[in-house]
């Protein structure tokens, strides 16, 4: 039961419509609820050139794969702050637990 990619845009715009939202140090957490499970990270241009934007989405893949079992079903999307790459890991995990947790869809 693992998460599917988010890739057509028709869906981003939906989520972004329609989503609630929750901003925390490292990003922003988009969660709409569906029975789909689905997730995307983003990273503007505005986080940095292309290494630093796949570093950051990698770490918040695996940041969110982490908590994926403890989540409802739903899409996700989370959008990378600038900035993203100076926090540890750990801190990440816990920002984003917590961001799922006011979002109301840890299980």
């Amino acid at each position: 039961a693992d998460f599917e990619s988010l890739n057509d845009s028709k869906e981003f715009s939906s989520v972004y419509k329609e989503a609630k939202r929750w901003h925390n140090d490292a990003c922003v957490v988009f969660y709409k609820p569906s029975d789909q499970k689905k997730m995307a990270v983003v990273a503007s241009k505005k986080v940095g050139k292309a290494v630093v934007r796949n570093l950051v989405k990698r770490r918040l893949r695996a940041a969110f794969l982490d908590v994926s079992r403890q989540l409802e079903n739903g899409i996700y999307v989370m959008v990378a702050k600038s900035g993203l790459e100076e926090i540890s890991f750990d801190k990440i995990q816990k920002t984003l637990r917590w961001s799922f947790k006011k979002l109301g869809c840890l299980k």
